[in-house]
């Protein structure tokens, strides 16, 4: 019972966190907009975008979904631009708990049109989602497991949902999966990804 408890806290902080960010980008674009001259508005409105599509030579080849958990941010960076290899070509979208608002039907649908942004505007052909061990944020932390195996199990279950989600949204797109641990070992972080078939 406890753990349903930490599970609801956690997403009532989580679906806080998302409306709190997206009235912030709505009051950063009104100010941004009310702060143009009138000469910057009039040139505002003679811009075609449709121009700089059509010039444009290279897009952004993927979008990169993470958790904010600040223990994984370093390793998962050197994890996409150096075993991936894409560094310089993705979209970087980090929330806390990783894919939990995606799978949370009261946060799904702000979660897929953030994630549509990137889709649409830089051409993405693939999705790479990392989810990782004592995830607090989106399980209550390992602690709320009584074994890793199950912690383990659990939350790639979530990863797949979340692929079969993804997939009915954007159904040309490659999802991969990948689950992150470390291993404190000699005063020092060993960190590995394993990816979810």
């Amino acid at each position: 019972m406890q753990h349903i408890r930490n599970i609801l806290k956690n997403r009532c902080i989580i679906t806080v966190l998302l409306i709190v960010f997206t009235k912030s980008l709505s009051a950063t674009n009104v100010s941004l907009a009310s702060s143009r001259t009138a000469d910057e508005t009039k040139t505002q409105k003679t811009i075609k975008y449709s121009t700089f599509f059509d010039k444009k030579t290279h897009w952004c080849d993927a979008l990169v979904i993470t958790c904010t958990d600040f223990r994984f941010t370093t390793a998962t960076q050197e994890f996409i631009n150096n075993r991936l290899g894409l560094k310089g070509n993705y979209d970087y979208i980090s929330i806390p708990g990783s894919i939990r608002n995606l799978l949370d039907s009261k946060t799904r649908g702000l979660v897929l049109n953030t994630f549509g942004v990137s889709v649409r505007l830089h051409h993405v052909k693939r999705v790479v989602i990392l989810g990782h061990q004592d995830c607090s944020i989106g399980y209550g932390g390992s602690n709320n497991f009584p074994e890793p195996i199950v912690e383990y199990k659990t939350i790639c279950r979530d990863l797949k949902k979340a692929r079969r989600l993804m997939r009915l949204r954007f159904p040309h797109l490659k999802i991969y999966l990948y689950y992150a641990t470390v291993l404190s070992k000699d005063h020092q972080r060993i960190y590995n990804f394993k990816q979810i078939l």
